[in-house]
């Protein structure tokens, strides 16, 4: 094992870095000796397994109150936030409002010999909300991921050097992805359509990085670093109804549609070594022996829809679809490892309760409550499985007198398999949005 970790210690490609991740993961989780150090540590600080395919995983930017049941924000029920799903909703802004989330995954891996744990602290989107003219013309400004690769894996090893025992440990992490810088805006052509148009700037960022450390003074210690980076312009399209008094008084209907425009872009890599010497470290630039130090990389096309019910304004029921085409991605700089990039289809029903919007006394009454499931088809195959989510979501809404809320969502998923030997993952996923609202910004005075 030595002498592979040795050996890849000067690497051409990310492709070759990335290989060594998922190996090294591999051993450890095939390893019974190693099974304690894994739930202490050695994935510490990661998130899923497969985000170390490609340029990453998937992120959704739905908000807290649509994820708590469920659903990705194509459509829009009594909701009190606008969020980023659908750029139609931005037109229905009021009061000037801010929103972000957070998220914390604790994830439980197993294969069919081993088991593991990993835990991932994540800062989700920021979105800032300004009715040009109030409930028909909103803009937004957003910053969100739209893929996230997160993986560390840390392990200690002793080999015999000339009758000594010598310790070393090997860290191998990938981090970074595709994040998106968007200005956008949503107009309300009449009573019942709005349409929005929201372009921005896709920059992406991926470090994939091996260090090694020794306790003997005869190794020097040794760290790599392979970075790929870029930008290009994006932009997608949303379109929404709203339609009341549809099969009764006071219900209504919501629809809503989107589409995110394939676009190109043009990344460049840099390899570097960092060596310990007797003066300090020493940076040596070793990208002139890359195959190429620039590629392109295609991104697919994306499109979601979806339809809500509401009977009347404390109920609501939503189901949801969304279709990325990932078999047309493309990248001539990262490798996919050996996985089939698959198109993906999301599904989400979930439903909604706000007993607040009612007259009437109790502390229990004064939340909203939220419950569904969704199912993930996944967009990797991986040794002719699929890598599939199923997650099980509920949550809880909590108003205050002003417009501003805060969502906590709870979600439970199962990915992945033990099949062919690969990874389960079983994922405890919280989170926390928080929306302000006038409360904490002036008013417009242009209306």
């Amino acid at each position: 094992m030595l002498d592979i970790l040795l050996n890849s210690c000067t690497l051409p490609r990310a492709a070759s870095n990335k290989t060594a991740l998922l190996a090294m993961l591999i051993f450890l989780l095939s390893s019974p000796l190693l099974v304690a150090q894994i739930q202490s540590s050695n994935l510490y600080s990661s998130g899923s397994i497969y985000s170390a395919y490609g340029i990453g995983y998937p992120v959704e930017m739905e908000t807290g109150s649509a994820k708590s049941h469920g659903i990705f924000g194509v459509t829009s029920v009594n909701q009190e936030v606008a969020g980023l799903t659908n750029p139609a909703f931005w037109s229905q802004t009021y009061y000037t409002q801010g929103a972000s989330g957070i998220g914390l995954h604790s994830i439980q891996l197993k294969n069919t010999s081993s088991s593991g744990e990993s835990a991932l602290f994540e800062k989700g989107y920021l979105q800032l909300l300004f009715p040009l003219k109030s409930s028909e013309l909103g803009v937004s400004v957003g910053l969100y991921p739209v893929t996230r690769s997160n993986l560390k894996i840390i392990n200690e090893e002793q080999f015999l050097s000339y009758g000594d025992t010598v310790g070393y440990n090997s860290e191998l992490q990938q981090m970074g992805g595709l994040n998106k810088f968007e200005i956008g805006f949503g107009w309300k052509l009449n009573d019942q359509l709005s349409i929005g148009y929201a372009p921005s700037i896709a920059f992406f960022s991926m470090e994939t990085s091996e260090a090694f450390a020794f306790s003997s003074s005869l190794y020097s210690q040794q760290k790599q670093k392979l970075t790929i980076s870029g930008a290009a312009f994006s932009q997608r399209l949303g379109i929404a109804g709203s339609f009341r008094n549809v099969f009764k008084t006071q219900d209504k209907i919501s629809v809503g549609a989107t589409v995110n425009v394939p676009f190109s872009m043009t990344l460049r890599q840099d390899f570097t070594t960092e060596k310990e010497i007797e003066s300090g470290s020493k940076t040596v630039d070793l990208s002139n022996i890359l195959t190429s130090k620039k590629g392109e990389m295609s991104l697919p096309l994306e499109y979601a829809a979806g339809i809500g019910y509401a009977p009347h304004t404390r109920f609501n029921v939503s189901i949801e679809g969304q279709y990325q085409q990932w078999s047309d991605y493309s990248n001539d700089l990262v490798d996919n490892d050996g996985a089939i990039m698959a198109d993906r289809m999301r599904l989400g029903l979930g439903a909604q309760f706000h007993p607040y919007k009612k007259a009437q006394s109790g502390f229990f009454s004064s939340f909203k409550y939220s419950a569904g499931l969704s199912y993930d088809s996944g967009h990797l195959t991986i040794q002719e499985e699929e890598i599939r989510t199923l997650w099980l979501h509920t949550g809880l809404g909590i108003l205050s007198r002003s417009p501003s809320s805060i969502d906590v969502s709870v979600r439970y998923g199962f990915r992945g398999t033990t099949e062919s030997n690969l990874i389960e993952e079983n994922i405890w996923a919280i989170g926390l949005s928080v929306n302000l609202a006038e409360i904490m910004f002036l008013r417009p005075k242009l209306q």
